[in-house]
């Protein structure tokens, strides 16, 4: 039940804070005075569609919350259990901020939450009917969802049945759908060991491109490597009194001839021994590395196969060879699948003949689950429609079973068809029901379903549209009865509904000359009684107006009492 509504800077409310009641809370107004703009607040709360227009002018963020009691709603606890969401006691608090930018800010009992969770909390506590809704009668589709939801305790079950026997036979067709036919098994299984032997044969191995390109590059340039090899060679240990050991040994020469005269000149003849030592195995690398340096043309040729070899293997398999490899990998997992394809397409051919036989059985068994309360639908909402002053109505659900299209929901199709008149033919609700006619047919549903959906606080905005006398009165009386059960919001421009009221606030609209604002009231009995008398049509709750203003909240009262 919807307790406390908070609003701040939507349209012209600045701030406003609403207590709602159990039972049948009514709220008028004159035309223009804002009522749209409390169901605006309240679809914005609970996670409908909304733009920045919405914003107060002047304001650049504007804020809704809505406190519930969720005692009764065990469909909410169960949703936000699975959600995560703390829930202490049964107070939960909706909240949703909108700025300027657009941008949104949802919340759960302080727990920041998206847009989309926040809109599937509420569809648990809250139905808002308006003309918008009313005209969703008028898609084909939703009159399935209305018939199920109608039948909701017979069908769980079933249609639990359905949608996991319909999700294994997807995931059979699925895995069949892998092997395809036996000849398609043997042309992919030939093409994938080609492809698995010709990378196979190649045997690659991670780093080789790398190494390959480095050596060509090294063959490519071998003539100036030797060259500076042979120099470097020369210069070490060549045959002239330049190179560098020539060059030590006179070095030492010169200093054996006075080391007698100062220990430091031996020491400086040992460490040129040291580096004679040194640059000499130097010089025997390099000439070692001049020997490997040669041109060698098989050598060429080899490194230059092999990279042409691996430039082909990228462009069918892989960008390089560790991807050519992996693909490999995969090939042979391919295989494996493979290996039995011949039992498992027979096995699995076997288990898809079964899932489809139980699918179809169980989709005719919700078939006549649906068709038997069908029936029942028609019956209840024909006996509604003529409480509705449409005496001469006709209504049924049609119910097609389609054996071609079996899904996880069964195998129908359900039209709701309609007369207004007697000697009239049913055709398709769409086609053939008035705006007025929509509002009470609405209604009717609505008092049928509400008794199944679990939902306990339900709003209608303005649900007396094209409705007047005696049947205004019906459609009072059952919203009342409605809200014996559940909390009822009701936008209403109607007295007799008005008079039925548990609570009723009157919206109006008031400027100081800068700015507009809309107010709400919570009428006494004295205010409950001038409002209902200006709803009649009364100019200053004249002297008609008011008695029989009197006179309808009296009957109502004896009626609730009743």
């Amino acid at each position: 039940m919807l307790e406390t509504l908070q609003i701040d800077n939507i349209a012209l409310i600045e701030k406003l804070e609403i207590s709602f009641y159990k039972g049948l809370n009514i709220l008028s107004g004159e035309t223009g005075a804002g009522k749209s703009i409390i169901i605006d607040s309240l679809n914005f709360v609970l996670g409908t569609r909304a733009d920045k227009s919405l914003i107060s002018y002047g304001k650049d963020t504007a804020k809704v919350s809505a406190f519930f009691n969720i005692s009764d709603s065990p469909n909410a606890k169960t949703l936000l259990e699975d959600m995560e969401i703390d829930c202490d006691g049964d107070e939960l608090v909706l909240q949703r901020v909108m700025t300027d930018a657009g941008k949104n800010t949802c919340r759960i009992n302080g727990q920041k939450v998206t847009l989309a969770m926040l809109k599937e909390v509420a569809a648990s506590l809250t139905d808002i009917y308006g003309q918008h809704e009313a005209t969703g009668l008028l898609d084909d589709e939703n009159h399935i969802v209305i018939l199920d939801k109608y039948a909701k305790s017979a069908l769980v079950s079933p249609l639990e049945k359905q949608r996991s026997l319909h999700e294994e036979y997807t995931r059979i067709k699925k895995e069949l759908s892998r092997y395809g036919s036996l000849s398609d098994v043997a042309k992919k299984t030939d093409m994938l060991r080609f492809e698995l032997d010709e990378i196979e044969k190649a045997d690659l191995k991670d780093g080789e491109e790398e190494e390959l390109l480095a050596t060509r590059k090294k063959l490519n340039n071998s003539r100036f490597i030797t060259d500076a090899l042979a120099a470097a060679e020369n210069a070490l240990n060549g045959d002239y009194d330049g190179s560098a050991l020539t060059t030590i040994a006179e070095a030492k020469s010169q200093l054996s001839s006075v080391d007698e005269y100062d220990s430091r000149y031996g020491e400086l003849i040992d460490r040129l021994d040291s580096a004679k030592i040194e640059i000499k195995d130097i010089a025997e690398t390099v000439k070692d590395l001049l020997g490997e340096s040669e041109y060698n043309p098989y050598e060429a040729e080899r490194v230059e196969q092999r990279l042409a070899l691996v430039r082909t293997l990228k462009r069918k398999y892989g960008n390089g060879i560790s991807e050519i490899l992996a693909y490999a990998e995969k090939i042979r997992e391919e295989l494996s699948f493979y290996d039995d394809a011949e039992f498992n397409i027979e096995k699995l051919t076997a288990e898809l003949s079964k899932c489809e036989k139980s699918l179809s059985a169980n989709a005719e068994n919700i078939h006549k689950i649906r068709l038997d309360y069908a029936e029942k639908l028609a019956d209840n909402i024909t006996a509604q429609l003529k409480e509705l002053g449409m005496n001469n109505a006709t209504f049924f659900a049609d119910v097609e079973y389609d054996s071609s299209n079996i899904g996880p929901d069964g195998a129908d199709s359900v039209l709701f068809m309609f007369s207004a008149n007697a000697g009239q033919p049913a055709k398709a609700l769409s086609k053939v029901i008035s705006g007025g006619e929509l509002s009470r047919f609405m209604l009717a549903v609505k008092n049928i379903i509400s008794d199944v959906d679990g939902i306990q606080t339900m709003v209608f905005d303005e649900i007396d549209t094209g409705i007047s006398g005696k049947i205004a009165q019906v459609v009072a009386e059952k919203l009342y009865n409605i809200s014996k059960d559940k909390q009822v919001l009701a936008v209403t421009h109607l007295p007799q509904l008005a008079s039925m009221a548990d609570a009723h606030y009157l919206i109006s609209k008031s400027t100081d000359g800068n700015k507009t604002y809309t107010n709400l009231e919570l009428l006494d009995r004295k205010g409950t009684l001038q409002e209902i008398a200006r709803l009649l049509g009364g100019s200053e709750y004249g002297t008609h107006a008011l008695p029989h203003a009197e006179e309808m909240k009296d009957f109502a009262d004896k009626y609730k009492k009743g």
